[in-house]
């Protein structure tokens, strides 16, 4: 098992466990056994438990300073105490560092209003929603996205430095259907196979801990899915 402070999951460690609808289900290291077994009550969300079977095998999530861990977990047993439902997991693989600063950049297309920077808005911004006060300037797909920064494909014309605010809808993922709002800075402006589209990067600034750790949701997420696809394909 792991021999990393970071990666060991101890008792009292917040958790999430990520099913097969996607959903992030959260929850917490109630007790621990030798060899990786971890014990936590069944989570819920919106008032509905987790579907959880024998032999599932679940994504399982946790965070340390540096970052975002992950393992996959097997449910192995279930137990009542004080009419709480609890599961035992076993860890089936050493717990890794799923995100680097610069890190993996999710190829995905979605849907983001680019807005006119209001002066210090990320000092008071809120997470998700519509200010009432911004100023479309067009709407775009992203090319790809990470925990630290985003690519737009635009005809627009866009120069370095230049500051936005963003509206980034993941269509009612993370059981949100409001967009996220994050503000972000032009880094660079890159050609692209098509004569009038450009690859606009931008990275985020502001307050970005809360922001990173939805963002590092969504993308975890969507690595699973293509996990996933990769291995149907396989398999077919």
């Amino acid at each position: 098992m792991p021999e990393r402070p970071d990666e060991i999951i101890v008792i009292g460690d917040n958790v999430e466990l990520i099913l097969d609808d996607n959903r992030v289900y959260k929850t917490k290291i109630e007790d621990a056994a030798d060899p990786g077994l971890f014990l936590v009550a069944v989570p819920s969300l919106g008032g509905i438990p987790a579907h959880l079977y024998i032999n599932d095998r679940i994504s399982f999530g946790f965070y340390r300073t540096a970052g975002r861990y992950a393992t996959t977990m097997e449910v192995v047993a279930f137990e009542k105490q004080n009419l709480v439902n609890y599961v035992w997991l076993m860890q089936m693989a050493p717990a890794y560092k799923q995100q680097r600063r610069d890190a993996y950049r999710l190829p995905v297309s979605i849907r983001v209003q680019v807005c006119e920077y209001i002066d210090d808005i990320e000092l008071n911004l809120p997470l998700y929603g519509d200010l009432g006060e911004e100023t479309l300037l067009e709407s775009v797909n992203t090319m790809d996205i990470s925990i630290t920064g985003i690519a737009l494909k635009s005809s627009r014309p866009y120069e370095s430095g230049e500051k936005y605010l963003l509206k980034i809808y993941f269509a009612g993922q993370q059981g949100e259907s409001r967009p996220l709002l994050v503000c972000a800075e032009v880094m660079r402006c890159l050609p692209t196979h098509e004569p009038t589209i450009k690859k606009i990067g931008m990275r985020y600034y502001g307050e970005t801990r809360n922001r990173g750790d939805i963002l590092s949701r969504y993308i975890f997420t969507q690595q699973q899915k293509l996990i996933k696809q990769r291995k149907l394909i396989d398999i077919g």
